[in-house]
């Protein structure tokens, strides 16, 4: 599930001086959850963890990731393209 790629790439606004970071797989999604996520208690952010360590579709571990975003009121966009 390590280098599978989400349909769409998300852009997340963080505080720091950055300001964003550019979500574009599943491992970084984990990564992102594990690493910016005060507490790491909440249900969402459980489930989200847990699709992104299943074997599952790429899609799955991309709506959990987005569902415990939303629900932590963290602000993302999706109308992101790469060129």
């Amino acid at each position: 599930m390590v280098h599978k790629k989400f349909r769409a790439p998300v852009v997340v606004y963080i505080a720091g001086p950055l300001g964003f970071t550019l979500i574009e797989s599943v491992a970084q999604a984990s990564d992102f959850l594990f690493d910016h996520w005060p507490g790491n208690d909440s249900l969402a952010w459980t489930d989200a963890m847990k699709r992104c360590a299943e074997d599952g579709a790429a899609d799955d571990a991309s709506v959990a990731f987005l569902a415990a975003l939303k629900s932590a009121g963290i602000s993302y966009d999706r109308t992101v393209e790469i060129y």
